[in-house]
């Protein structure tokens, strides 16, 4: 399972201090990029969450705005155009608008949803600083563990860290380093690897998983990566856009946006870490 970092990333790792890193679901495939309630579709250029009842509207020849519907508060829309008129209008297909105001809130979306709707993932993978994440297998340990993660960023090598710290003890504690044009899973304390895979990662194509040979020099393999969008439960919760990588050595990772891995299991398929819980 384990294997060392490639030397280029370990040195990355010194840099910024590497002793800082210790009932399942059937799973559903999807094509579907969500962005909270909605799908995210091309051509989109942002959504409006509504904060409060209001008009769904069209505007009329002379530029008045009739009612079409009501809006109820917390539903999402997309939104394809924006006009200046009439103090801002959203435009969320059929020739219909929100009107910008008080009662919406508009949002544009971020790179790497955007990559998503070409199913390609280049960040945004590893879990947020503060989070409290229970795992049972714990990815060493057939028991139950909880971890706190903290995070580091180095602005040199463009490289965020975050480590997820074992409760009650720092043996067993973890830590992920997503850089640019990779992503590292691995134990603390250590120089060794749990995962350890190059961005861009496009559904149905394959990525290179580094590893370093005996003598100490970079190498790699071809792994696949079965799935980008993937709607993924276990016992934590239902999960979207998850990233499903087989490595070389039969173990699959299941990867959820802002998270962290919330599944492993072995070649034989037996369960080596499910998350139960996170906040």
């Amino acid at each position: 399972m384990f294997q060392k970092f490639s030397k280029v990333m370990l040195i990355l790792v010194l840099a910024v201090g590497f002793t800082s890193l210790g009932n399942m679901q059937a799973d559903a495939a999807t094509n579907k990029v969500m962005w909270g309630k909605t799908e995210l579709k091309q051509g989109q250029i942002g959504k409006v969450t509504i904060l409060a009842d209001t008009n769904l509207v069209k505007v009329g020849s002379n530029g008045s705005l009739n009612k079409v519907r009501t809006l109820k508060k917390g539903d999402e829309y997309r939104v394809y155009t924006y006009k200046g008129t009439n103090g801002g209008l959203y435009g969320v297909g059929a020739s219909s608008f929100v009107q910008k105001g008080s009662k919406v809130k508009y949002e544009t979306p971020s790179k790497s949803k955007l990559a998503l709707l070409n199913k390609e993932v280049i960040g945004g993978l590893t879990p947020k600083a503060g989070m409290k994440l229970v795992y049972s297998p714990s990815f060493t340990e057939n028991t139950q563990n909880e971890f706190t993660v903290s995070d580091s960023y180095n602005s040199e090598y463009d490289m965020t860290e975050a480590f997820l710290m074992k409760k009650g003890n720092s043996l067993n504690s973890f830590t992920y380093i997503e850089h640019k044009d990779r992503l590292i899973f691995g134990v603390a304390h250590t120089d060794w690897a749990i995962l350890d895979i190059a961005f861009p990662l496009i559904e149905g194509k394959t990525t290179k998983e580094y590893y370093l040979t005996e003598d100490n020099s970079q190498a790699f393999y071809n792994v696949n990566v079965e799935s980008t969008t993937s709607t993924v439960k276990v016992k934590a919760g239902t999960f979207q856009n998850v990233v499903v990588v087989r490595t070389n050595y039969g173990y699959t990772f299941y990867i959820a946006p802002g998270i962290g891995i919330i599944k492993l299991v072995d070649k034989k398929g037996v369960l080596k870490a499910e998350l139960l819980s996170y906040k």
